[in-house]
């Protein structure tokens, strides 16, 4: 596969990595209700059913944490971790295509791509991955539809998120997040009943997600009392609001990254192209304090403005 030409794109630079410490205590400030949240969860729910329970989630828990460092940092074994998140290794000619763009986004001086593992979702969706263990991973679907370019776009951004996040800190997030993340996971998949209901589905899990709030405290306070039952609904208020700035965060700072690496203007012209398509406004509200990625508008406002275009 013939390199690709940079004519007309910027120099690819090393990217500008947040200072350390000042990433993690901002990361830490934000991680604060998520840690809050999940030894609340365990701790209610111990309150409700028994000591015995708070016992085994614990023990649970941090089984779950040592196994999880074990097998993305202590004694990494990449094929099992990656194989465990949904994905594969890549095929011909994939692997040529993802080796190829892989060796143009880590070209730039100061930027080193062998720690780092390649890998495919099977998936219709176009879509990219940054995970634990230095693995990133894309849908077989952005291997079919994209260019190089717009391939190394993608990865230069997932390599972002691996440079500005230290991989130790992404594993405790991993861990210390799990408890909430399975009731949110409960919840999720109760909301999917209302999909029933078509375009109005969006406006049947507010009104639900409002209404359980008050039914929540009540059915708590004769366990934990009133206090604790205000702080737990407070939590799940506060978390996925806190949960949702630190994943826009990390977002901007990996868009910043690819901008340096010299693919700002094919990372924009993407996000142009998912700009255009409609979401309705519940949906987009939604999407603007909860979802995991900022909106589009705001992001490429920023690419172009470091671009100084």
């Amino acid at each position: 596969m013939p390199a690709h030409s940079d004519a007309g794109s910027p120099r690819a630079t090393a990217p500008a990595v947040r200072p350390r410490y000042l990433a993690m205590i901002v990361t830490g400030l934000l991680a604060l209700p998520t840690v809050l949240l999940s030894v609340a969860i365990i701790l209610v729910l111990g309150a409700w059913v028994g000591i015995w329970f708070v016992v085994t989630a614990v023990v649970v828990w941090v089984l779950f944490g040592v196994m999880l460092f074990d097998a993305a940092w202590f004694t990494p074994n990449r094929a099992k971790f990656a194989k465990a998140s949904g994905f594969r290794r890549p095929i011909p000619p994939e692997d040529e295509l993802l080796a190829a763009a892989w060796k143009q986004v880590t070209s730039a001086p100061g930027v080193d791509g062998w720690p780092y593992s390649l890998w495919v979702e099977q998936s219709d969706d176009p879509n990219a991955f940054a995970v634990p263990s230095r693995i990133v991973a894309v849908t077989s679907s952005v291997l079919a539809e994209l260019d190089s370019r717009q391939l190394e776009a993608m990865l230069a951004h997932e390599l972002g998120h691996h440079l500005n996040v230290d991989p130790r800190l992404r594993l405790v997030d991993t861990w210390l997040a799990m408890p909430g993340r399975v009731l949110w996971a409960v919840c999720r998949r109760l909301g999917r009943i209302a999909g029933i209901l078509g375009p109005l589905a969006p406006f049947a899990r507010l009104i639900a997600a409002v209404g359980l709030l008050p039914v929540v405290v009540i059915v708590l306070t004769p366990v934990v009392g009133v206090g604790a039952a205000l702080l737990f609904v407070v939590l799940l208020v506060v978390e996925p609001l806190t949960r949702s700035a630190q994943c826009h965060r990390d977002e901007y700072a990996a868009d910043r990254a690819a901008v340096d690496l010299g693919y700002g203007r094919e990372l924009a012209a993407g996000l142009r192209g998912w700009a255009a398509e409609t979401t309705p406004p519940l949906d987009a509200l939604r999407d603007r304090f909860y979802s995991t990625h900022p909106p589009l508008v705001p992001r490429i406002r920023k690419i172009t403005a470091r671009l100084g275009e």
